[in-house]
């Protein structure tokens, strides 16, 4: 885990640089040493935030990534890069938001320069705020429609609903692809439940969440 090619151990006597970007759906950070990758997050915005200006998405991006890396830099002095240049001048603005203020006031725990890069320079933390967090069919499965076909020829009421047998306005089907509603139709058995699950619940962005939590993330992403 200490070589080159991977997450490298701090070294509390070299400086640090901090590099985070944010978009529309997330945040992304990167921890530096010497051109290598201490420690690196990706975070998904709140609803509300994503109404932030794009500003504030990337100070709020700063600020996630201070707290999430406290222990490495309080104390040392350390350069954050981001590609918005109007940052380099947050410090001096006179006019400021409540939630700005607030900032400003932990921002004092702090000793470091904000350095503009361009997005190309800033590849990581740009793909990683980038980084889809939700799941879909497709990433679970890329033959998806293939075996749902498969499953629904040996279910009998995914057979009734093909043929026409099922009276039932909240089904339909599309391109031969039945739909509940505005949802795809999957068969009790099917093993597409199993990955969707399973991906909801053992993999490690899911962070093996409890029931309740798990329910909420499948509904959310296959609702």
């Amino acid at each position: 885990m200490s070589s080159c090619l991977v997450l490298a151990l701090p070294d509390f006597t070299q400086p640090f640089v901090l590099e985070c970007d944010a978009s529309r759906e997330g945040i992304g950070t990167v921890l530096m040493q010497g051109g290598h990758p201490i420690a690196l997050e990706r975070w998904k915005l709140l609803l509300h935030k994503r109404l932030y200006s794009i500003n504030d998405k990337d100070m709020l991006a700063i600020m996630h990534a201070l707290a999430k890396y406290r222990q490495y830099l309080v104390g040392n002095m350390f350069r954050v890069r981001t590609d918005h240049n109007s940052l380099k001048f947050f410090l001096g603005q006179k006019q400021l938001q409540e939630r700005q203020q607030k900032w400003i006031s932990k921002i004092q725990a702090y000793d470091f320069d904000i350095e503009y890069v361009k997005g190309k320079n800033n590849v990581v933390a740009y793909a990683l705020s980038r980084r889809p967090t939700t799941l879909s069919l497709m990433s679970l499965d890329t033959d998806w429609r293939a075996r749902i076909l498969v499953e629904y020829s040996k279910d009998r009421l995914a057979c009734e609903i093909l043929d026409g047998q099922v009276a039932n306005e909240r089904f339909g089907v599309i391109d031969e692809i039945i739909y509940y509603r505005d949802w795809i139709f999957l068969t009790e058995g099917s093993q597409i439940k199993k990955k969707i699950l399973q991906a909801s619940h053992y993999s490690p962005l899911a962070g093996h969440q409890g029931f309740t939590k798990t329910y909420r993330a499948i509904r959310e992403r296959f609702s």
